[in-house]
């Protein structure tokens, strides 16, 4: 799953790239399970656990080694995670 190439002013595409949208400075409001909300950040998006066999550490993640040149430009200035 990639982040989109250019910042997307409406949803489309598929995967994350539907909630990668740069509505608040870098983050979205996300709503999880157990009903709480926070607003989580742009790149952080590939961190979270989306399914069961999500890799979490996958190729986007600090953990994966995505270095912040590897981001499109219009998310290279956003927190890393």
């Amino acid at each position: 799953m990639w982040p989109p190439p250019f910042n997307p002013e409406q949803v489309g595409g598929v995967g994350i790239q539907n909630f990668c949208l740069n509505r608040h400075e870098g983050y979205v409001n996300g709503l999880f399970l157990d009903w709480s909300v926070r607003k989580v950040g742009l790149k952080e998006l590939w961190t979270l656990n989306w399914y069961t066999e999500f890799n979490r550490a996958g190729r986007w993640t600090k953990a994966g080694g995505v270095q912040p040149q590897d981001w499109p430009k219009w998310m290279q200035r956003f927190q890393d995670y």
